[in-house]
């Protein structure tokens, strides 16, 4: 015994003479201070904020590995600090870098053939990841004898906290994860400081055993603190380390990072030209109405929002986020899809430039045969097959009339439009013969971005339309009169301040927009699907264009007339109000949707056929009955969809007895 214990002690006084005599040597070099390797130390995952500060959300912008903030020692949970002391260095407080009494254990036996015992103080290791040069693995004597050297300089050089501390944010725990917060989050979905005993016992036995199965990791923790429960550590470290570990990312405010908003340089930090409240408003307004038309199959959306004086994005809603959306990670602000009539501003834009046509030349809205060669006629057509003879071109645009718009490209021509689109950035624009007379009904391919920055050129100098031009566009496109063929004189689409609008449906209602302008600022809003599919009797005020008044309404509160209440909630959300006695106040069940005296327009853009009305009851009650027009249409349920006609029409919901629960009178044009 005392033969092993001299030759111990000689061992260690052999390795620490040398140790001291390469620290003599290495002292020269000097090592990083704690402040460097600190602020040296990057997370894998940045922060992203809006224009003031204010944080979005997160993004990771790094792939080598996955590391979050720097955590402070102090701010490590007690559990955890003293599992690790007792893992990986029980001396570490009171050895001066290099434990010697390890070191000599380990020497003996090595030269006993007995394999090597870890010996590594905890600012060995420190002393190994901080230093770029160090080989990683298994190391010869001439290399150990360096780390040692190192950790000596090092616990001159720094205290006892700031050694533990880095060593926690950069150690490698398992795989990519690096540092404890990482791992923590990614295991635990826990801060550092929040871990408890089981939690810290697994965790310091990675530290040896970064890619052993469960049960080991388990067993080494039990070895590690003999007053945790083995059974519950098994259980726990099954369930944790056999499945690969997550590190959520913060998105719901903003579910797609794009260049488009990202400002240059930043530091761990995204910086971005958003609004904060102007990007929750526009993801919440999105998701409220998708949520709205979710039973008429609708289920994504996008919304942008510029500023028409510097062109940065304040808004950018590319999908309506994860839970809603269905691809989350879509950018719905880039995807192509069919334009439909938000191109008809630029066919009449080109028109009005050239002189051709004014605000008051009339148009003919009649059947039209147009030729497009090879002997093949075009035969435009509203789609309500309603014809309204000659109309302003004024009236046609707010109206958005199909046959007029194709009268109006054939006297400017598919060339000129077409070149006039690429001057407003559409890139992707086949020639004219691909698209012909469709051309003015939006048969082209478009984004939203695309068609955002269209409609805020139209606002500023900068246009390829003369000044002329583009306020005789917004006049067209604010006065809600213009609109009344269509829209009614009344709709969504009406602000208490002069708003440039236009809608438009795609083909066979696979997409659905709102396009909008102020001298301040342009919003552009899609409603549809990822996957392509249709709609179902989405029309161009009941889809995108509520959103795009939500948006546009706080985007200029400041503008707003001061207006009563009462007055206010009449013009903007009408109250409904029951003609007759009222209800009395056990009644739960009520007409939701209609509204009282509600005008509903048919969509020019969209087939008669698939234009239909959503009849919403509110806590339908069995052995209800809907009626329209005094005859009945059904037992009462959630949603009925019933097919749009023109004229005067009265839905009533009766009970069992068949008396009158509630009555809505409405009228379609």
């Amino acid at each position: 015994m005392r033969i092993g214990k001299w030759l111990l002690n000689g061992a260690a006084a052999v390795m620490t003479a040398a140790a001291l005599g390469s620290a003599a040597w290495y002292s020269t070099l000097k090592l990083p201070s704690f402040e460097e390797v600190k602020g040296r130390h990057r997370s894998s995952d940045s922060l992203v904020v809006d224009r003031d500060g204010e944080v979005l959300g997160s993004t990771r912008s790094a792939h080598s590995a996955r590391s979050l903030h720097w955590v402070a020692w102090s701010d490590v949970s007690p559990a955890f600090q003293s599992a690790l002391i007792k893992a990986e260095d029980r001396r570490f407080y009171t050895h001066p870098g290099v434990d010697v009494l390890a070191l000599g254990r380990a020497g003996l036996q090595w030269l006993s053939g007995r394999g090597q015992r870890g010996a590594s103080t905890i600012t060995m290791q420190l002393a190994s990841l901080i230093d770029v040069s160090a080989k990683r693995g298994r190391r010869t004597p001439l290399e150990k004898l360096r780390q040692i050297a190192r950790a000596l300089h090092l616990e001159r050089a720094w205290s006892k906290e700031q050694i533990v501390e880095a060593y926690v944010n950069l150690v490698s725990f398992r795989g990519e994860l690096i540092g404890l917060p990482a791992t923590a989050a990614g295991y635990f979905k826990k801060s550092p400081g929040s871990l408890h005993a089981e939690e810290s016992a697994l965790l310091t036995a990675l530290l040896r055993a970064p890619n052993a199965r469960p049960d080991r990791l388990a067993s080494r923790a039990c070895a590690l603190d003999t007053t945790l429960d083995c059974a519950q550590l098994s259980r726990l470290a099954h369930d944790v380390f056999g499945r690969p570990y997550e590190i959520p990312l913060s998105k719901a405010t903003l579910p797609v990072i794009s260049k488009h908003f990202l400002k240059p340089g930043g530091d761990g930090v995204l910086e971005t030209t958003l609004d904060r409240g102007l990007q929750s408003l526009a993801m919440a307004a999105l998701q409220e109405q998708l949520k709205i038309l979710s039973k008429q199959n609708v289920r994504d959306g996008a919304v942008l929002v510029l500023d028409n004086k510097t062109g940065e994005v304040l808004a950018y809603a590319a999908n309506p986020g994860a839970g809603v959306s269905s691809a989350h990670l879509v950018d719905g602000i880039q995807a192509p899809r069919q334009a439909g009539s938000t191109l008809k501003p630029f066919v009449y834009g080109a028109a009005l430039e050239l002189g051709i046509l004014q605000p008051g030349s009339l148009l003919d809205d009649s059947p039209a045969d147009v030729p497009v060669g090879q002997g093949r006629v075009y035969h435009p057509r509203n789609y309500d097959n309603q014809f309204r003879g000659l109309v302003t071109v004024s009236e046609a645009l707010g109206s958005s009339l199909n046959v007029p718009a194709v009268r109006a490209l054939r006297l400017v021509g598919e060339r000129r439009v077409l070149a006039l689109l690429r001057d407003l950035g559409f890139s992707n624009l086949k020639d004219e013969d691909y698209y012909g007379p469709s051309l003015a009904l939006g048969s082209a391919d478009v984004s939203l971005w695309e068609l955002t920055q269209a409609y805020r050129r139209l606002a500023r100098e900068d246009a390829p339309l003369g000044a002329r031009t583009r306020g005789e566009l917004f006049e067209i496109l604010s006065a809600p009169q213009n609109r009344r063929h269509t829209f009614g004189a009344e709709s969504v689409l009406n602000l208490p301040f002069k708003a440039a609008v236009k809608t438009g449906t795609s083909k066979d209602m696979r997409d659905n927009w709102c396009l909008g302008y102020t001298s301040a600022y342009t919003v552009g809003v899609w409603v549809g699907n990822f996957s392509g599919e249709a709609m179902w009797n989405v029309s161009g005020v009941s889809g995108a264009a509520p959103v795009w008044r939500h948006v546009m309404l706080a985007l200029h509160r400041e503008s707003q007339p001061a207006v009563p209440a009462a007055e206010a909630a009449m013009k903007f959300e009408p109250e409904r109000q029951v003609a007759g006695e009222p209800l009395p106040a056990r009644t739960l069940t009520r007409i939701a949707y209609p509204l009282q005296d509600m005008l509903v327009a048919l969509d020019p853009d969209i087939p008669p056929r698939l234009q239909k009305l959503p009849i919403e009851i509110e806590a339908p009650q069995e052995g209800h009955t809907l009626f329209i027009n005094g005859k009945r249409l059904g037992s009462a349920r959630e949603l009925t969809l019933w097919p749009l006609k023109r004229g005067r029409h009265k839905i009533e919901l009766r009970d069992r007895a068949n008396s009158q629960v509630d009555q809505i009178p409405f009228v379609v044009r």
